[in-house]
């Protein structure tokens, strides 16, 4: 919402609005579930493991505008949508900006009418999988879960503290770091674009890492052996033949094991052994 921050911090520096405000808290619990998706749009995921089987979730919204009038249009247009199937939860921060389509994609440029906050604080039961999103002014934390994730970020950073499982974890401005209490079994990858990656792993890791960087160094204190480097494969494209250089650095981590992938453009690549 970066174009509705920016001309509501115009308009009151020259005294043309008036900030009206409203905020509101919300408990939500939801027994028996398995995988939780959340998707937020500005604000903060906070995500604990808890004993027993159930989710609860604590929601804090804020709407501000610059009239009264807004304001009710805000109160009217923005809502936490909601959807149960058997052990999925999915919760969905919903208004005029998205799309309704099969990604639930989001527009901001024509929406400046007002702006929305909400903020989670989420206890859930440790074996859950988790897909966690948010986009602007927003950063997304995760302890002790043992389940499998798909974390996606895009202003703002990610930390995930004694974990478990598997999977995905991506934002574009802003760093990742994770600290596993189990290595993982399967692939995992981790992604940024403006933000240095910092991942550490349990002491007899077994891994085939992929890691690249433009702008940074790439460390490890875990003994390693090159792989390696995979061959140029040619495209077909009007005729020609192209190639795309593969400018993976690969190396192994003891007898190898499932591909982690460390992939950023401006930022560094550390990968830590937690024993030392």
């Amino acid at each position: 919402m970066r174009r509705a921050v920016v001309v509501f911090a115009l308009a009151s520096a020259l005294g043309l609005a008036q900030n009206v405000e409203d905020k509101s808290t919300e408990h939500r619990s939801y027994a028996g579930a398995r995988e939780l998706i959340l998707d937020n749009v500005t604000g903060s995921i906070e995500v604990t493991a808890a004993t027993g089987g159930t989710v609860e979730v604590d929601i804090e919204k804020t709407l501000r505008a610059w009239s009264q009038d807004r304001l009710a249009l805000a109160k009217k247009e923005i809502s936490l949508a909601e959807r149960r199937e058997g052990g999925l939860v999915e919760l969905m921060v919903d208004g005029p900006f998205r799309c309704h389509c099969s990604d639930n994609s989001i527009n901001f440029h024509d929406h400046d009418l007002y702006e929305f906050v909400y903020n989670f604080k989420v206890r859930v039961p440790r074996d859950i999988k988790l897909d966690l999103r948010t986009v602007n002014h927003s950063d997304i934390s995760v302890t002790g879960t043992a389940g499998d994730f798909r974390i996606r970020n895009v202003n703002g950073g990610i930390e995930m503290r004694d974990v478990e499982g598997a999977g995905t974890v991506s934002t574009v401005n802003g760093p990742v770091k994770v600290t596993f209490a189990r290595n993982p079994a399967e692939a995992t990858s981790f992604k940024s674009v403006n933000g240095t990656l910092d991942v550490t792993f349990r002491n007899g890791l077994n891994a085939d890492l992929k890691m690249k960087t433009m702008n940074g160094g790439m460390y490890t204190d875990f003994p390693v052996t090159a792989l390696p480097v995979a061959a140029d494969q040619p495209e077909h494209r009007n005729g020609m033949t192209v190639w795309r250089r593969n400018r993976m650095t690969g190396v192994r981590i003891g007898n190898g094991g499932p591909e982690l992938t460390f992939e950023t453009l401006n930022g560094e690549v550390l990968i830590r052994n937690r024993e030392k």
